[in-house]
């Protein structure tokens, strides 16, 4: 019995260390490596701040999304706030976030 619960463990382990990161939990929370959450700024609504210069996210492509957050990480274009926060997402992660605000309604 001990030996299937290590290979069972070995078998699902691969699947929970890879599991693809959570675009909502990002903008809620940040990430673990110091991207700050998103919706400090843009809203968990992807309704933005326009007070702040913040744009609404909410139902833009999200390769649109992705292709600003690439610039961002690459020091082009946004200010020092999201060229850091940018910098602090995995790839996977900016994904996530791009495909999260993709999918909310426009406000």
């Amino acid at each position: 019995m001990k030996q299937f619960a290590l290979v069972l463990l070995a078998l699902l382990l691969p699947e929970v260390a890879f599991a693809a990161p959570d675009g909502k939990e990002i903008v809620l929370h940040g990430n673990q490596t110091g991207a700050l959450p998103c919706a400090a700024c843009h809203g968990a609504n992807g309704a933005g701040n326009e007070s702040i210069g913040a744009p609404a996210l909410a139902g833009l492509p999200a390769g649109m999304i992705t292709g600003y957050l690439q610039r961002f990480a690459a020091g082009r274009g946004g200010n020092a706030i999201m060229q850091s926060i940018a910098k602090g997402l995995s790839p996977d992660e900016v994904t996530a976030v791009a495909t999260y605000y993709a999918g909310l309604k426009q406000p």
